[in-house]
C-alpha cells in the first residue's frame, strides 16, 4: 500500500471545490446520479461563489503546494523494514565477543593466580619447616660443640695439673738426688743363707773378692745401716735420711 503526504481537511475541500469550479457550469451536471440520490451535486457543494482557481490563493490559505512535491517525497512501504546498520551491528557483535573472551581470560587468570598462590604458599611452608628443622639441628650442634669445648677445657686443665705435678715431682727428685749423700760402697748382689738375705757390699776402692762384705738388715757399714732389700736396690739409713742404693749390675731405683 503506497502512502502520499497528508493534507489538512480544509485544504482538501478547497482543492476539490477548485477542481469542480474549473469544470464550469456544464449543463450535463444537472443529470440525476445513477445511484438514485435525489440531491444534486450542486446541493452538496457549499453555497456561494466558487473559489478562485488561482493557485496563489490556495497558497495564501496555507495549502503549501510548493512544500509538497509528489515526485521528490519519500515513499514508505509498510511491508519494507528499515535497513539494518550493518557496520554498527558487526562492531557490537565483535565487542560482545571480545568482552566474553576477556571475561573467560580473566577467570582463567584468576584460577592460575590462585594455583600459583597456593603453590607458593606450600613451598614457603615447606621452606619454613626445613629452616626450622635446620635451626633446631644447628642449635643441637652448637650445644654439643659448647659441651665439647667445656670438656676439652676440663681435660686441658687436668693435663696442665698433671704436667705441673710431674714437673714438681721431677724437680723434687732431682733436688733430693743432689742433696742425698753418695754411698761410699757398691752393692754386688743378694745372697740367701739360712732363710736370711744378705747384701754383698764392697768398697769403691776394692781390688778383689776378699774385700766383699755381706750385710743383713740392721747391719752397719761406715755409718750406713741396711734397712731394706729388694731385687734391684737396697735402702740404707744415714744421718736421719733414707738413701736408695742400686746394685752395681742394675740401674738406679726411681
Amino acid at each position: 500500500m503506497m502512502r502520499f503526504p497528508s493534507f489538512p481537511a480544509n485544504a482538501a475541500l478547497i482543492l476539490v471545490a477548485v477542481l469542480i469550479a474549473g469544470c464550469g457550469g456544464s449543463d450535463d451536471i444537472d443529470a440525476s446520479p445513477a445511484t438514485g440520490d435525489s440531491a444534486s451535486v450542486d446541493g452538496a457543494l457549499p453555497v456561494g461563489p466558487a473559489p478562485s482557481a488561482d493557485l496563489d490563493s490556495v497558497e495564501e490559505i496555507g495549502i503549501g503546494m510548493g512544500d509538497v512535491n509528489p515526485t521528490t517525497a519519500p515513499v514508505v512501504s509498510d511491508g519494507d523494514a528499515a535497513p539494518a546498520d550493518t557496520p554498527t551491528t558487526a562492531v557490537s557483535s565483535r565487542l560482545s565477543a571480545l568482552e566474553e573472551q576477556q571475561g573467560d581470560l580473566f577467570e582463567e587468570f584468576q584460577y592460575k593466580t590462585q594455583d600459583l598462590n597456593d603453590a607458593m604458599a606450600a613451598h614457603i611452608a615447606e621452606v619454613a619447616a626445613s629452616m626450622a628443622a635446620l635451626t633446631a639441628r644447628m642449635e643441637k650442634a652448637e650445644a654439643r660443640i659448647n659441651e665439647a669445648n667445656e670438656h676439652l677445657e676440663t681435660l686441658e686443665k687436668k693435663i696442665t695439673a698433671v704436667a705441673d705435678q710431674k714437673a714438681r715431682v721431677a724437680s723434687a727428685r732431682a733436688a733430693a738426688r743432689r742433696d742425698q749423700p753418695t754411698a761410699p760402697f757398691l752393692l754386688t748382689g743378694v745372697e740367701s743363707r739360712g732363710g736370711i738375705d744378705y747384701v754383698g757390699v764392697t768398697p769403691r776402692s776394692a781390688t778383689g773378692l776378699a774385700d766383699i762384705r755381706f750385710m743383713a738388715i740392721g747391719d752397719q757399714y761406715q755409718g750406713w745401716v741396711l734397712s731394706g732389700i729388694s731385687e734391684r736396690f737396697a735402702t740404707f739409713k744415714v744421718r736421719r735420711e733414707t738413701v736408695t742404693v742400686p746394685f752395681s749390675s742394675s740401674d738406679p731405683a726411681p
